[in-house]
């Protein structure tokens, strides 16, 4: 096993290690604590939360191992309950291509959501923007009393999108907060809506 392999499989035992241990952080800590918070608090069991890490960062190693695609492209990865989302931009249709080719190696992916855009890598004020819309998202969730360990958000070029595994009402609710957030060109449900409308 060569360096870069053996840093990116200890990389990746840390991330799932992290998954596993912080299950007691508050929903509040969105930011560093999400995915632990995410065990005990959604829909998720704590064996899909360490599939969906896995499966990001398997996405992630696979995109990077490309030196040329890498190069190329800004690619985001985002995994809730086996759906993939790809943020970012792709330079050209073949980079996107190959993107999603070996994004579909990877087993266990029930989905993906290609939100790719043929457009150069943007730049650091571009993503610097869409965290801090991410952030007021997020703090909009919770000034409505939403569970944000239930809900994942992502902003790419001032579109925010909102994963989980909520009742129709709380994903109405979330995404009419992240509509009003200043900067927001639109908000995107991807829910996967859960039968009984507990909220």
């Amino acid at each position: 096993m060569g360096p870069r392999r053996a840093r990116g499989l200890t990389a990746a035992l840390g991330v799932l290690t992290l998954a596993l241990t912080l299950a007691g952080c508050t929903p509040l800590l969105v930011g560093g604590a999400a995915t632990g918070a995410g065990i005990a608090s959604s829909r998720r069991s704590a064996g899909t939360v360490v599939d969906d890490t896995f499966i990001k960062f398997r996405a992630e190693a696979l995109i990077a191992a490309h030196k040329n695609l890498h190069r190329a492209t800004h690619v985001d990865v985002t995994c809730v309950n086996g759906s993939v989302l790809l943020t970012g931009e792709a330079d050209n249709v073949q980079d996107r291509a190959r993107i999603l080719s070996l994004v579909r190696r990877i087993h266990g992916i029930h989905r993906i959501i290609d939100q790719l855009r043929l457009t150069p890598p943007s730049s650091f004020a571009s993503r610097l923007a869409d965290s801090w819309i991410t952030l007021r998202v997020k703090s909009a969730l919770v000034a409505k009393g939403l569970d944000v360990a239930r809900i994942t958000v992502v902003t790419a070029h001032r579109v925010v999108y909102l994963l989980g595994i909520v009742p129709r009402s709380v994903g109405d609710k979330a995404a009419l907060a992240a509509s009003v957030i200043p900067h927001v060109r639109s908000v995107i449900e991807l829910f996967q809506y859960t039968v009984h409308d507990h909220r």
